[in-house]
């Protein structure tokens, strides 16, 4: 009867002989993943010692196409493939950004000298608990992406046989309701932004577009990157009602700085925004006023810089919050604004519609995190009052006597000895 294969990976028995003085050999049969069996040794300065080096080399064989990295390598090694990995793919700009620092602001300084072999779940799951307390929820869940698919990468060059990030549960973060302006409290703050930008200052004048931005965030509902990006030519100030199209953001990359890039953020976020009048009759102002004004605008942006380049939101950003804060609306951001436009258009036209202006794929992503909640009691009497009893006659209660023009007199309680008949009041028995 034939003897059963080697398993693809086993080896047989090793056989160790002396080679010279202070020189043994160890060597035996393998079996590679591409099926062949293959005689493998190694030597050492003693029978032990060459029995150990040869399982050892056994532990890390490869197949005749040897993989980038293998077990014994580290993870700063595995990074470098990762990196190289991630420039290939189609991730967007600020994705591969964003997972590049991950890998060498968290990942490398903690488990940079690990091996790749020594990266069980239980290291993982200890690194991953400690960024959870250190810097939160949401970065701890960028690294886990990263870290698993590096691993990823490490199982096709068969440097591990499983992914020791699977099966690992990152805390999410506790979600805030979310909190829209109502139109008092964005005029209110409109007056106030307006009020800072006409302050006197020495040196550098502040600018003096804050609050057209505001009415352009809160007319259409678009992200800052968004604006940023919109030019003359997106427009149709003639149609009715006129429009703008959405179609590219402006990004920031570690390389580059901001740039446009020619599409939004998703494939949803491609879509045509009707504008309310005052916002129509602002844009025709600010045309005139950019095209007296003789600065250059090569770009032809509704908002560009100061030098006629591209606007970097997390600039406008920081000064927002400084303005803000000093108007007494710390919690306002400009996402809020987008809160506010959704809000105000699910509780008039309904959450498709919100969703479509905000350019998300899901209603239920709007619904949960733009469309704030109703606290007041909404007016559904013309709804309701359709059940009204057809019939509105009052019950007569039975009293023995007729009913006087004047009125009844009601007996005084010495006269009562017995509950009167007729309809009463139900006791807490009656109720259960």
């Amino acid at each position: 009867m034939a003897r059963d294969p080697l398993p693809m990976g086993a080896w047989g028995s090793i056989h160790v002989h002396r080679l010279g003085a202070g020189s043994w050999q160890a060597r035996t049969r393998f079996r590679d993943l591409d099926g062949k069996i293959r005689h493998v040794e190694a030597r050492g300065a003693s029978s032990a010692s060459a029995r150990r080096n040869l399982q050892q080399k056994l532990v890390d064989r490869k197949t005749p196409r040897d993989g980038l990295v293998n077990s014994r390598d580290k993870i700063e090694q595995l990074a470098k493939v990762f990196l190289v990995d991630l420039e290939a793919s189609d991730k967007a700009s600020r994705t591969k950004d964003k997972y590049d620092y991950c890998v060498n602001k968290y990942i490398l300084p903690a488990l940079g000298e690990v091996r790749i072999g020594e990266a069980t779940s239980g290291v993982i799951d200890r690194f991953i608990r400690g960024l959870v307390e250190d810097v939160g929820p949401s970065t701890a869940r960028s690294c886990g992406a990263v870290l698993s698919w590096m691993f990823k990468v490490a199982l096709r060059h068969d440097a591990v046989t499983s992914n020791p990030v699977r099966g690992i549960t990152i805390p999410r973060g506790k979600k805030s309701k979310p909190k829209a302006l109502d139109v008092e409290q964005y005029r209110d703050l409109r007056a106030k932004v307006i009020e800072w930008e006409r302050e006197p200052t020495l040196g550098r004048p502040r600018t003096q577009e804050l609050h057209e931005m505001m009415d352009f965030f809160i007319a259409t509902g678009v992200r800052p990157g968004e604006l940023f990006a919109v030019r003359w030519d997106d427009l149709d100030l003639t149609a009715t009602p006129p429009t703008v199209f959405i179609n590219a953001t402006v990004i920031r990359t570690r390389t580059g700085g901001a740039r446009i890039q020619d599409h939004p953020k998703s494939q949803h976020g491609v879509r045509h925004l009707a504008m309310p009048a005052f916002l129509v009759e602002q844009l025709l102002l600010r045309r005139n006023r950019q095209k007296q004004s003789g600065v250059s605008n090569p770009l032809d942006l509704i908002f560009p810089s100061s030098t006629g380049t591209t606007v970097d939101p997390n600039n406008v950003g920081k000064l927002w919050r400084k303005v803000a804060d000093r108007a007494g609306y710390e919690w306002v951001t400009f996402k809020t604004f987008r809160k506010a436009t959704s809000t105000r258009i699910a509780r008039t036209l309904g959450p498709e519609a919100a969703a479509y202006q905000a350019g998300h794929s899901k209603i239920s992503m709007t619904q949960k995190h733009y469309i704030e909640e109703i606290h007041e009691a909404l007016d559904t009497t013309s709804v309701t009052d359709a059940f009204k009893p057809e019939d509105e006659t009052q019950p007569v209660h039975e009293t023995g006597q007729e009913d006087q023009p004047g009125g009844t007199e009601m007996p005084s309680s010495e006269e009562v000895s017995e509950p009167p008949e007729g309809p009463q009041e139900p006791t807490q028995e009656d109720e259960r």
